[in-house]
């Protein structure tokens, strides 16, 4: 399957009214799936488990990523990668002027390993319609048909 791309025009300096615009590639998703789907597809793969097993061990797992991560440790899920945790936080003048308050948020991360980053960078591109484009010619052909029906 293609990765969907569109094009969006995005100011070089956001905060700048003057800045020059460029236009960029910004990552579509086709669809949402979920841990329902991941485990009706590996069930698919001639897996001798029923889609409910699977379901069970993936939230089970999922939720020992989360302790892990929330006691500290890198979790190592070998050839999908490793999650980890970020902090971040504003300066202090020192460290005894340091507090929790200066801490903004807790990020999780991920990191692929390079076979898995190799097999998305692999994959073919095809360019899209914004989400606002489909938009507006939902609306327009809804009007159409509207204005046809009266």
């Amino acid at each position: 399957m293609p990765i969907n791309y569109c094009l969006l025009p995005r100011s070089t300096a956001p905060h700048d009214p003057n800045a020059r615009w460029l236009v960029y590639a910004s990552g579509q998703s086709r669809r949402t799936v979920t841990v329902r789907d991941i485990a009706l597809h590996i069930h698919e793969h001639n897996s001798p488990f029923s889609v409910g097993t699977i379901v069970g061990l993936l939230e089970d797992a999922q939720q020992c990523i989360a302790e892990h991560l929330a006691q500290g440790d890198r979790v190592d899920m070998q050839s999908l990668g490793a999650f980890f945790t970020t902090i971040s936080s504003s300066g202090a003048p020192s460290a005894e002027e340091f507090t929790t308050e200066h801490i903004r948020s807790v990020n999780l991360r991920w990191q692929p390993t390079r076979e898995m980053r190799q097999r998305i960078q692999r994959e073919p591109l095809v360019e899209v319609p914004t989400r606002q484009a489909l938009r507006k010619a939902k609306q327009e052909s809804k009007q159409r048909l509207d204005d046809e029906l009266a």
